[in-house]
């Protein structure tokens, strides 16, 4: 095992028990057909990146339940023998969210997608350390889930906000000198998957920038 720093220089969250309701859609995606087309998930992902001020360069995304949304939307109409909408079809995938972000941006770096059930952001954190720490560049660390959907309530038996994200700018260091470990506590009513990464934004709020993370 190898411990590094992570130097955060920025970060951001945001959550509501229903639907998030201002995520500034119309500022960040003026083209009216793209912003149509974004996702939940993409939408949260393009508001945290430009309250982090990260306009280009290497992402680590994360979610547990990925475009849930559109999932069940695909999932009905096999059901009710409807046809499948191509754009449903299309932002069904893991990386829909990174990848409205690098189209919009015009980002062509590179991007790796996380999912690893409640352990999401934990892994997402881990994976954002080493892709710095290869690269030598900042990264972009964000984990994001909505799952506001018809009849979640059947379901759901933990999660009190339905839609909720994370992210922060990083960069390592060798020097762990004044490096905090990620506090192991979480807002009650929020989801397991984004537990760490929550918990680093708390800490840089509170001017705790640089966190230890063993590799």
């Amino acid at each position: 095992m190898r411990k590094i720093a992570l130097k955060v220089s920025n970060a951001s969250k945001i959550y509501a028990k229903s639907k998030i309701e201002n995520l500034e859609e119309k500022r960040l995606v003026p083209n009216m057909m793209v912003r149509r087309r974004l996702t939940r998930n993409a939408k949260v992902m393009l508001y945290l990146s430009d309250k982090c001020d990260f306009n280009n360069g290497k992402i680590v995304y994360g979610s547990c339940f990925s475009e849930l949304e559109e999932t069940a939307k695909i999932a009905n109409a096999v059901l009710e023998g409807g046809l499948l909408s191509p754009t449903s079809f299309q932002n069904s995938v893991y990386n829909t969210a990174p990848s409205y972000f690098s189209l919009i941006k015009k980002d062509t770096d590179e991007i790796i997608t996380i999912s690893s059930g409640m352990k999401t952001s934990k892994e997402a954190i881990k994976t954002a350390a080493l892709q710095a720490l290869i690269s030598g560049e900042k990264v972009l660390c964000v984990c994001v889930e909505c799952i506001n959907i018809k009849n979640i309530e059947e379901i759901n038996k933990c999660a009190q906000y339905l839609e909720a994200g994370a992210a922060f700018v990083l960069e390592t260091s060798e020097d762990l000198t004044g490096a905090k470990e990620i506090e192991d506590k979480k807002e009650e009513g929020m989801m397991d998957s984004l537990k760490e990464i929550m918990s680093v934004v708390d800490m840089y709020e509170r001017s705790i920038n640089k966190i230890l993370v063993e590799l």
